[in-house]
Formats: structure tokens, C-alpha cells, sequence
């Protein structure tokens, strides 16, 4: 039996439930039996949250055992190293190069860059993924970015996110988040 699953982490305010609502859909959409979760913890503070999204033939668990994450999307480095006990040798992560601060600490970024760099996984993507929002002229498509670029390795048809989007998204964003994950999409083509 052939299952997957997406682990979504980040920060209240980084849109990680709407990431992972995105996904589950595309992947309804594509056929797939989908169980999703999400832990919302202190989000109005900037707290962590996490999604997780399983799909495959027949799935019966919404979260996944540590060390069987397949997927991760992470808005930010501290989170993706909190959850990096859930990835494995066979892991994709895409991370945006980024942190949150964290109120009355210092964090050493060089640390936390090694650490990242060194958990061990099938391919790791860090990328500044805020600059190409910017570019594209709104900080917020950053996860759009993500999912577009992570898309290619799930080997889900991007008609399929697409309609998603439509069904998730209000009208007056549609088009926009379109566009980001046709830009995200391309970007696979820099990490193949």
C-alpha cells in the first residue's frame, strides 16, 4: 500500500493551514483517499504550527510515525529543524530561508544553517523563498512559491493544485496564487 504524507510547519500568520488545505484537495482531486491534521498551538503569537496531509490508496491515520515524513514544507528554519526527527534518508524538504526571532533570544544563524544543512535527507531546498514573492510583488506567495516547487516531487498533476487553488482561494486571489505556483513550479528545474 503506497501512502505519502506532506508535514507542514512554520508560524501563525505563514498560512500553513491554507498550504496544507491546498494540497489535500489536489490530492482529492487526483483520486487519492487524504487524511489531514493540524495543530494550531499559539498561532496568534507567532507559536508553532504544523499540518500534515496523508494521501495514497486507502490511508487511516491523519499524521505519520517519526522518521516516515516523505514531504516537508517549512516557512521557517527553527521549525523545520523542531520537526526534523519526522524525515528520513528519503525526505524531500523545501525551507524558506528565513527565521522567526524569538523574543528575548539570540539566535546564532550559522548554527542553525549547519544544522539544517546536515539532517540528512534526499534533497534539501533552501531558498529566500520571500525575495521571489517580492519579485512576483507580495510577500505573502511565498508557500504558494513552495508548494509549487515541492509539487514536482510528489508527482501530482499541477491541474490538480490549480484547482485547488480555485476551490480554496477567494476570487480577488486566484489568479495571483495561479501565478506563483506556475513560478514555483519552474523553479524545480534549478534543483533537478
Amino acid at each position: 500500500m503506497n501512502i505519502n504524507s506532506v508535514l507542514f510547519v512554520g508560524v501563525g500568520g505563514d498560512g500553513i493551514i491554507t498550504a496544507s488545505n491546498v494540497v489535500a484537495y489536489a490530492c482529492m482531486f487526483a483520486g487519492f483517499d487524504v487524511k489531514k491534521s493540524e495543530i494550531h498551538g499559539m498561532s496568534q503569537r507567532g507559536g508553532s504550527v504544523s499540518a500534515s496531509v496523508r494521501y495514497g490508496d486507502k490511508v487511516y491515520s491523519p499524521t505519520d510515525k517519526i522518521g516516515s515524513v516523505r514531504f516537508m514544507l517549512a516557512t521557517e528554519k527553527v521549525e523545520m529543524l523542531r520537526w526534523a526527527q519526522y524525515l528520513n534518508k528519503n525526505s524531500v524538504v523545501v525551507v524558506n530561508d528565513r527565521i522567526v526571532p524569538i523574543i528575548g533570544q539570540t539566535i546564532e544563524e550559522d548554527k542553525i544553517d549547519e544544522m539544517v544543512e546536515n539532517i540528512g535527507v534526499e534533497k534539501l531546498i533552501k531558498r529566500r523563498f520571500v525575495d521571489d514573492a517580492n519579485n512576483l510583488g507580495n510577500s505573502r506567495l511565498s508557500n504558494t512559491i513552495m508548494l509549487g516547487l515541492l509539487s514536482n516531487f510528489m508527482d501530482i498533476d499541477e491541474k490538480y493544485f490549480v484547482d485547488a487553488i480555485d476551490q480554496i482561494l477567494p476570487d480577488k486571489l486566484r489568479t495571483i496564487n495561479q501565478t506563483a505556483f506556475s513560478y514555483g513550479s519552474r523553479l524545480s528545474e534549478e534543483y533537478a
